[in-house]
């Protein structure tokens, strides 16, 4: 199982350590963050479901990265992204933040 740690942005290993770092920033501008798992990633469409509910989790980073945890202990089977979208700038972008380690 991968562990994703709270970290600053600074020193950070991979380009997904880093992007991971930001979500602190992205709640304090009052981002909306969705969690969402699906079995497989298929090339052109992957049905992504929905884990609890889109929310801003009050600036709490701690908060997003229980919900990551419960998700992935869940389903640790399936792929686990967030989905965070700014609407100050009618902007989204999508991070996955777990695989599976065997995939079939």
């Amino acid at each position: 199982m991968q562990v994703i740690e709270q970290r600053d942005g600074a020193g950070c290993d991979s380009a997904a350590d880093r992007a991971l770092g930001q979500i602190g920033r992205c709640l304090r501008r009052g981002c909306v963050i969705c969690i969402e798992h699906a079995p497989a990633m298929a090339p052109r469409f992957t049905p992504w479901q929905t884990w609890g509910k889109r929310c801003c989790y009050s600036g709490d980073t701690q908060e997003i990265y229980t919900e990551i945890d419960r998700c992935r202990d869940a389903h640790a089977d399936h792929h686990i992204r967030l989905n965070i979208e700014d609407y100050s700038f009618r902007s989204r972008f999508s991070l996955v933040v777990h695989s599976p380690t065997n995939e079939a």
